[in-house]
C-alpha cells in the first residue's frame, strides 16, 4: 500500500502534513487529530474525510485501530462508492479500505434519487450492501407527508453493486402505507441499469370482447445487439393470448418481429388465432438496401377483439432499393389483406415483383432528361390477373424572361403494354398503349416586401396536350381507380396516381397563389384554380370534380403560427357553388393544451357502392391541468348518421416516483365479424422498477409544500 498522509486543516490551524505508517488509509482530512501511541489508535474529529482511491468516507468522528485494522465512525456518516451510490449511517465499523463492515441506521441512495433505508446494514466483499429491515422507494418524504406514495418493505435487502441488482426477501408492497401484495422473494435492476432481463409493470384492461385482462411483460436481454419482450395476456372470456416481440440491431441495419397468438375452442375450422407484424432494413452497400414491413392476421376480428388495431386493410411488402442523387430503382413485392365485410378475400391481389426505376440526366444542351421504367403483375385467387410494363422518356427546360415570367416547356413519350387474364370487364388479350404529351408552364411571381411582411402573388397557367393510342376503357385499371383532386395536384400533368390511366386531351390548368409572411413569424397562404378542357373526357365520368369540360373550383387556405398553430382548409366547389368536398384540419399546441381536429364533407361518390354523402368530424385533445394531472380525449362523429363512430378518454396522475393512467374507449360501429364494444384500462409505472417517467413537468408533494 502506498504511503499515506494526514492533512489536518481547520479554523485557526495552519495546514501541516504528517507522514504516517504504510498500513493506514491513504489520506485523511480532519479539523483535529490525536494519536494514542500506546493503544495504537488514531482519533479524528470535526469534518472528517477519509480517501481510499475513488471511495470516500465522511463522518463527525472516526477512530482507526491499527491493531485490528478497523475504522469506527460515528455521527453523520457518508460512504461514497465509485459507482455513484452512497451509504448513510449513524454508526459504522469498517475495514481500512472501506470495503466491508457493519452500519446502523443505514440508508443507501442510488442514482441520486432512489433510497434504501434500514435499521442496520453490512458491507460485504466491497460488492454487497446487505440491509436488514429495509425499505426501498424513490418517493420524497417530509414532515407534512411522511408516508411515501409507494415503497417495498423487506426483512432483508441485498444490493449487488457488481451485477447492479437489488434482491428482496419477504417483500411487501405498500401503496400510501397500505400493504397490497406480498412476495417471499423479489428482485429488480438498480436504477443505474439501462437493460436487464426481468418482469415489467403489469397492464390491466377490461373489454366487452375479452372480459377482464392482465398483461405481465417479461423483458429478455439476449445480448448487446438483441432483446425480446414476452407478454402473457390472460383474459377471463378469451383465455390466454401470448404476445412477443424480438428486436436486433446489426452494424448496417435492424429487424423487429412481433405478434400474438391464442387458441379459441369456439372456432372449429381455425382454432389458432393470431397476428404477425415486423419491419426492418439492411444496407447491402452504401447505396443499396433491403427492407420489409409486414402485417398479417388470422381473421377479420382478431385485431379489434383484443384492441391491437382498428385497421381494415393490411399491407405487407418487401423490396430492395437504391437511392442516388440522380435517381433510384426498386424491386419488390406486396401482399394485401382486407378485413372488410364487402371485400372478398379472393379479390384482393398479390403483387408479383414490381420494378420501378427513375433516372435523370442533365444533357449539354440544357434542361433535364428523364427515364421511368415500371412493371408489375397482380395475381388473384378469384377474378382478373393483370400485368403491365411502362416506359416513359421525358424532357423539360426552364427559362426566365426579362420581365420575370418563368416558362417551363416539357414533353414525354409513354409506352405501356398490358396483359389481362380471367377478366369479365376488359379483353383477356395483350393491349399496347402509346401516349405522347407536350405542355408549357407559365408563372409570374410578384413579390412585395414591407417593414411588416413579405407578399407573394403568383398567377399560374399550364397548357397540356396528350392523347393515348388506345381506348382506356379496354385496359385494366388497378392503380388509378381512386382519383383525388385538390390543390396539391392542380398543376400536375395528370390527376391519376398510377400508370394504368393517363389524362387525355387538351387542357388548361389555371390558378392563382398568394402567400403572406409576417415579420412576427406567422404566415397565411391561399391557392384557387380549376381545369378547363376542350371536350369532356370519358375517363373522368365517375369523378364528379373532374367530369365535364370544366372541373370544380379547387381552393385551399393555410394559416400558420409556428409552433402553436397549423390550420388547413380545402374545398371543391361545383359551378353552382355547392360543395363537392369541404375539409378543415387544425393542429395546435399552446402551453398545457394540445388539440388536433378535423372535419370532412364529401358529396355522393359514384365510385363507391353507397352513394350517400359523408360528413364526419374528429377531435384529439390533451390538457395538463397541473404538473401532476393531465387529461386526454378523442372522438369521431358521423354527422350523417348523427352518431359517434368511436370515443375515448383518459386521465393520468404522475409525480417523481410513479405514474398511473386510467382510460376508457368505446367503439360504436359493428360489422359481421366485429361487434361494438367498450373497454377500460389501468396502467401503473413506478420509477426504478423497469419504468422511465419521462413527463417533462413533474413535482413531488414535499417541494410543493415548501413553496
Amino acid at each position: 500500500m502506498a504511503t499515506g498522509a494526514l492533512i489536518a486543516p481547520g479554523p485557526g490551524f495552519t495546514q501541516e502534513l504528517v507522514e504516517l505508517r504504510n498500513d493506514l488509509p491513504v489520506t485523511l482530512v480532519a479539523d483535529e487529530v490525536t494519536y494514542d501511541s500506546v493503544g495504537r489508535k488514531l482519533t479524528a474529529t470535526g469534518s472528517v474525510e477519509v480517501f481510499y482511491g475513488d471511495r470516500t468516507l465522511t463522518a463527525d468522528q472516526i477512530i482507526y485501530d491499527q491493531q485490528t485494522d478497523q475504522i469506527t465512525a460515528t455521527g453523520q456518516i457518508v460512504v461514497r462508492n465509485p459507482d455513484g451510490s452512497t451509504l448513510y449511517a449513524g454508526y459504522a465499523e469498517l475495514d481500512r479500505d472501506l470495503q466491508n463492515g457493519l452500519l446502523r441506521s443505514a440508508q443507501s441512495v442510488l442514482a441520486q434519487r432512489f433510497r434504501i433505508a434500514a435499521v442496520e446494514g453490512e458491507r460485504v466483499g466491497g460488492r454487497y450492501n446487505v440491509l436488514g429491515k429495509a425499505v426501498f422507494s424513490n418517493c420524497e418524504v417530509c414532515a407534512e407527508y411522511p408516508e411515501p406514495w409507494w415503497r417495498i418493505r423487506a426483512r432483508r435487502v441485498v444490493h449487488d453493486q457488481l451485477e447492479h441488482k437489488i434482491h428482496y426477501e419477504d417483500a411487501t408492497f405498500d401503496l400510501l402505507g397500505v400493504p397490497v401484495m406480498y412476495l417471499p422473494y423479489f428482485s429488480h435492476p438498480d436504477p443505474t441499469v439501462e437493460r436487464m432481463s426481468g418482469f415489467l409493470m403489469p397492464d390491466f384492461r377490461q373489454s366487452d370482447t375479452f372480459g377482464y385482462g392482465a398483461k405481465l411483460p417479461y423483458y429478455w436481454v439476449i445480448d448487446e445487439q438483441s432483446d425480446a419482450t414476452i407478454t402473457p395476456f390472460l383474459t377471463t372470456d378469451a383465455g390466454l393470448v401470448m404476445e412477443g416481440e424480438y428486436r436486433r440491431m446489426f452494424e448496417r441495419g435492424r429487424v423487429r418481429l412481433g405478434g400474438a397468438v391464442t387458441y379459441d375452442n369456439d372456432v372449429n375450422t381455425r382454432p389458432f388465432r393470431g397476428t404477425f407484424n415486423g419491419d426492418g432494413y439492411y444496407y447491402l452497400s452504401d447505396e443499396v438496401f433491403g427492407h420489409f414491413d409486414s402485417r398479417l392476421v388470422s381473421d377479420d376480428a382478431f385485431l379489434s377483439d383484443f384492441e391491437y388495431s382498428e385497421d381494415d386493410r393490411l399491407t405487407s411488402e418487401a423490396a430492395i432499393s437504391s437511392f442516388r442523387k440522380d435517381g433510384y430503382w426498386e424491386i419488390g413485392t406486396a401482399y394485401f389483406q382486407s378485413l372488410r365485410d364487402d371485400e372478398g378475400k379472393g379479390s384482393v391481389p398479390f403483387a408479383l415483383p414490381e420494378f420501378d426505376l427513375q433516372q435523370v440526366w442533365q444533357p449539354t444542351f440544357g434542361g433535364d432528361l428523364g427515364l421511368t421504367l415500371n412493371s408489375v403483375g397482380l395475381k388473384r385467387s378469384e377474378g382478373q390477373d393483370t400485368f403491365r410494363a411502362t416506359a416513359i422518356l421525358d424532357y423539360e427546360k426552364t427559362w426566365i424572361t426579362a420581365s420575370g415570367v418563368t416558362l417551363r416547356g416539357f414533353g414525354s413519350a409513354q409506352f405501356d403494354a398490358f396483359r389481362t387474364w380471367d377478366s369479365e370487364e376488359v379483353p383477356n388479350t395483350y393491349e399496347p398503349r402509346f401516349t405522347p404529351e407536350v405542355g408549357v408552364d407559365m408563372r409570374y411571381p410578384m413579390i412585395q416586401s414591407t417593414e411588416n411582411a413579405t407578399h407573394v402573388l403568383e398567377p399560374i397557367a399550364q397548357l397540356i396536350w396528350s392523347e393515348p393510342s388506345n381506348t382506356q376503357s379496354l385496359l385494366p385499371n388497378e392503380d388509378s381507380a381512386l382519383v383525388e383532386f385538390d390543390e396539391t395536384n392542380l398543376f400536375d400533368t395528370s390527376r391519376f396516381a398510377g400508370y394504368d390511366r393517363v389524362e387525355p386531351g387538351f387542357r388548361a390548368n389555371l390558378g392563382l397563389r398568394y402567400e403572406r409572411f409576417d415579420a412576427d413569424g406567422w404566415s397565411i397562404g391561399t391557392v384557387v384554380g380549376r381545369v378547363l378542357r376542350n371536350e369532356e373526357q370519358e375517363v373522368f365520368a365517375d369523378t364528379p370534380s373532374l367530369e365535364g369540360r370544366a372541373s370544380d373550383y379547387v381552393g385551399a387556405v393555410t394559416f400558420k403560427i409556428p409552433p402553436y398553430l397549423n390550420l388547413v382548409n380545402r374545398v371543391l366547389l361545383r359551378e353552382d357553388l355547392e360543395f363537392d368536398r369541404y375539409e378543415v384540419r387544425l393542429d395546435s399546441a399552446y402551453g398545457p393544451m394540445t388539440l388536433s381536429g378535423s372535419y370532412v364533407y364529401l358529396s355522393p361518390d359514384p365510385q363507391a357502392q353507397a352513394f350517400d354523402e359523408r360528413s364526419e368530424g374528429a377531435v384529439d385533445a390533451s390538457y395538463v391541468i397541473t404538473p401532476n394531472w393531465s387529461v386526454s380525449g378523442r372522438m369521431r362523429y358521423d354527422f350523417q348518421e348523427e352518431s359517434f363512430v368511436r370515443a375515448g378518454a383518459g386521465i393520468t396522475y404522475g409525480n417523481e416516483c410513479f405514474e398511473v393512467d386510467f382510460s376508457v374507449y368505446r367503439r360504436f360501429t359493428s360489422s359481421e365479424s366485429v361487434d361494438a364494444s367498450t373497454s377500460f384500462g389501468v396502467q401503473v409505472r413506478l420509477a426504478g422498477l423497469g419504468s422511465d417517467l419521462t413527463r417533462a413537468r413533474r413535482e413531488d408533494r414535499c417541494r410543493m409544500v415548501t413553496r
